[in-house]
């Protein structure tokens, strides 16, 4: 291969070849053979890709090989649907748990509205209340513990180590950021009332006040 551009994407960086090496968990030489323009094998070529956050074939302006090129295209290809397959799913799975857990909420509220016992539907209105935040926390760890490890599994190509994909996650993330602090504050603030709530009740029944 010929026309080798990975030193000039990691000096775009402001990368030594040690750091490239690091982050792409390949040996230093390795990257200093690459850029010399000798060969590597796909797998080696994929871990500098994923680091430098470009598809293999940007790594050169041309490949002398025509079947390496080929190859190289080909797996730039499955390893894009892979992702975009991840992503496709990874929504989808994540928009059916909370569907499921809202639908599961206004089951509950409708359950306990039925009753006329004014005390009774005040603990529970803030018991409810408690329960968005925690439900949300316990989405969270299934989506991270259950569904994406078999996701990447199933999309072996769809690395995290990929900075384009990285990137697209904590896009989602920071526009759910505000919501996780809100979360967190609503839910203290609940408990604090949930005590307090229950300190009073405890202390009318005992003395009347």
């Amino acid at each position: 291969m010929t026309n080798n551009k990975i030193a000039d994407l990691r000096k775009q960086r402001g990368w030594t070849q040690e750091h490239l090496a690091e982050v792409s968990q390949v040996n230093p030489r390795t990257i200093q053979r690459l850029e010399a323009g000798e060969d590597a094998s796909l797998e080696t070529l994929r871990m500098v890709a994923n680091a430098l956050g470009v598809q293999i074939g940007d790594l050169f302006e041309s490949i002398s090989d025509s079947n390496k090129g080929k190859e190289i295209e080909g797996f730039d290809k499955q390893k894009a649907d892979q992702t975009h397959q991840w992503l496709v799913l990874h929504k989808f799975y994540r928009l059916c748990l909370i569907v499921g857990f809202v639908i599961l909420m206004l089951i509950l509220i409708s359950l306990v509205s039925l009753t006329d016992n004014d005390r009774i539907l005040d603990i529970a209105g803030i018991a409810w209340l408690i329960l968005w935040p925690i439900g949300l926390g316990v989405i969270k760890v299934f989506q991270t513990v259950w569904i994406e490890p078999r996701l990447s599994r199933k999309y072996p190509l769809a690395e995290s180590l990929n900075p384009a994909y990285n990137n697209d996650l904590k896009g989602t993330t920071k526009k759910h950021s505000g919501l996780w602090i809100a979360g967190i504050i609503i839910l203290v603030i609940l408990m604090i009332a949930v005590i307090w709530a229950g300190l009073n009740f405890y202390l009318f029944k005992l003395f009347g006040i």
